[in-house]
């Protein structure tokens, strides 16, 4: 009774919040989860608070801010590396790494040994100078000091930056919500048992702020590249300026397929907003971009499910080739009157571990292509909030917001047209070859690791 009585009052209230649902989606309003109502977007009012948050941060121990608090370091190599002064704060060494790593990257530089161990110095470099603790014992002792911690993690935002080429693309997309999970997950495994324990509700509310940071300063970003287009009034030199940026940006590791992704949906949210500015939200126009954009996020929600299910099916097959290599290897001891083998730390012999490697090689793609999805998936989701906040600014008027939504469309063209004529010259393949694969792993993982 109890039940059907709770089940009863929820139908009520949800049939009783219809009009108002209905007169906020009029008056272009969206729904505030934590404010639990219909608000007005204010994207000026949104940067000033995002700013404020990211002070805060910066200002607090550990922050991304915080520059080095030493005055007088015991030597200067790491920060000469990066040209950077002792007291540079975190955002100018991270700036710095990637001007520097992309200019040594092993792509840039094939058969190069001397950019490679450039490359591979830098990442080391910067992984001792962007961690606050591992900086202090630097700026104390100097390489001596940070050389005694074994071991190593993994940076995740540097990871995924470098693998899907995404640090061109942080204006544009933000960081992924991939490396946002990873590095939740990073921090809370890290934790020693005499530490006390992570708290997982804090930690998930500063992903969910990361998330409303990143796309509040995609959409000032996309305010600030189609200024040109809707205040100047230049069109042909907005177009001509973006075809460039998108040239740029194409260079980068999947540069074709970001680029095919963010014009895709920049063009569905642009057609939505205009359909129903221009023709009614009940038009059959607006109907028909709506229906192109749920259609769109469908495709892409079956191709990471497929790829999810192929990497599940590798995945297994490359357990079960662990396991017959195992059991052959402690098989043929036997045999050989318990004589053992070269084996390594898991008991596994050297023959027994190129057949768990070829296995292993030959899901990497599959791997990979999966992580992709996910990234598209990302940027679908993300790209519709960015979307929202950008068009349906109130801090401009109507107008502004039209030109907004033509500007977002054709840079959507750009965009796409720019990533067809890339992937048309390199022959790019959505089916990544092994090597390929590998090769661009493991450049991700040196530029990532990060001593402990």
């Amino acid at each position: 009774v109890g039940g059907v009585a709770c089940g009863t009052a929820q139908i009520c209230r949800g049939v009783t919040q219809i009009p108002a649902a209905h007169r906020g989606r009029m008056e272009e309003k969206v729904w505030d989860q934590e404010a639990g109502m219909w608000v007005d977007i204010d994207l000026c009012e949104l940067e000033v608070k995002v700013e404020n948050e990211k002070d805060e941060d910066d200002t607090s121990p550990g922050g991304d801010g915080a520059a080095s608090a030493a005055v007088n370091v015991k030597e200067t190599e790491y920060y000469d590396l990066l040209q950077v002064s002792p007291g540079a704060s975190p955002a100018e060494i991270k700036k710095a790494y990637y001007k520097e790593a992309r200019q040594c990257h092993p792509d840039k530089n094939p058969g190069d040994a001397a950019a490679t161990a450039k490359f591979q110095k830098l990442s080391q470099v910067y992984q001792v100078l962007s961690d606050p603790e591992t900086r202090k014992k630097y700026d104390r002792e100097g390489q001596a000091g940070v050389e005694e911690q074994k071991g190593a993690q993994l940076d995740p935002a540097a990871f995924f930056s470098l693998l899907f080429g995404s640090e061109r693309f942080v204006p544009w997309t933000g960081e992924l919500h991939m490396a946002m999970q990873m590095d939740h997950f990073a921090k809370t495994a890290m934790v020693s048992e005499d530490e006390p324990p992570q708290d997982e509700e804090k930690l998930s509310k500063q992903v969910k702020r990361r998330q409303q940071r990143r796309e509040v300063n995609c959409a000032c970003h996309l305010r600030e590249k189609t200024w040109r287009f809707v205040y100047g009034r230049d069109e042909e030199g907005f177009e001509e300026q973006m075809r460039l940026e998108a040239h740029e940006l194409a260079q980068a590791q999947f540069g074709p397929e970001l680029l095919a992704a963010l014009g895709e949906i920049y063009s569905l949210r642009a057609d939505i907003y205009i359909a129903n500015e221009m023709q009614g939200r009940f038009s059959m126009a607006k109907r028909l971009a709506s229906a192109k954009h749920n259609m769109s996020m469908f495709r892409h929600g079956v191709n990471f499910y497929t790829s999810a299910a192929g990497s599940l099916l590798r995945a297994k097959k490359v357990y079960s080739a662990a396991s017959s290599a195992q059991a052959a290897a402690k098989k043929r001891e036997k045999e050989e009157g318990g004589t053992p083998s070269t084996r390594d730390a898991d008991g596994v012999d050297e023959e027994s571990a190129k057949i768990v490697e070829a296995a292993l090689d030959e899901a990497l793609p599959t791997f990979l292509q999966t992580a992709w999805s996910y990234v598209v998936r990302d940027i679908d989701s993300t790209m519709k909030n960015v979307g929202r906040k950008f068009l349906q600014d109130k801090s401009v008027p109507w107008q502004i917001r039209i030109r907004r939504a033509q500007a977002l469309k054709r840079l959507g063209q750009i965009f796409f047209e720019a990533s067809q004529s890339e992937a048309a010259q390199g022959e790019r393949s959505k089916a990544m070859a092994t090597e390929e694969t590998k090769a661009r792993l493991q450049e991700a993982m040196i530029g990532a690791m990060k001593d402990k």
